[in-house]
């Protein structure tokens, strides 16, 4: 993959990731009210303080992204993060999916990108 492309979407994904993680804690982008099991789920996450470190995951991945340091490692978990939002939204909110889909795109193109470095995590 040319490296112009990778740069720009490691840039994009992680400014996504930094984006969303500051939202946990300063709350510029309010999210609207999720209704029956998906809002209950996500008032114990927030009350338990889960968000609080999904946000800080978010944050320092993003952090990682941007300044091309410990990318294998950022992608490990931000993928993970991204795969929750995916079935999260897909159960509980699927009409507010697209941003959860957004990020998990941006982040296989890149675990694409650096195919090399997940080799040993990715072989049979």
């Amino acid at each position: 993959m040319n490296n112009k492309v990778t740069m720009g979407v490691r840039i994009l994904f992680g400014l996504f990731c930094l984006i969303f993680g500051l939202n946990k804690f300063l709350n510029f982008m309010p999210f609207p009210p999720i209704p029956g099991d998906g809002g209950t789920l996500m008032g114990i996450y927030a009350s338990s303080g889960f968000m609080k470190i999904i946000g800080v995951l978010e944050i320092l991945g993003g952090l990682a992204l941007i300044s091309n340091k410990f990318v294998p490692l950022a992608l490990t978990f931000l993928i993970a993060i991204m795969f929750n939002a995916i079935l999260f939204h897909a159960l509980h909110d699927p009409k507010n999916i697209v941003g959860a889909i957004v990020g998990f795109v941006l982040g296989l193109i890149l675990v694409y990108a650096y195919r090399d470095r997940f080799k040993s995590l990715l072989s049979a």
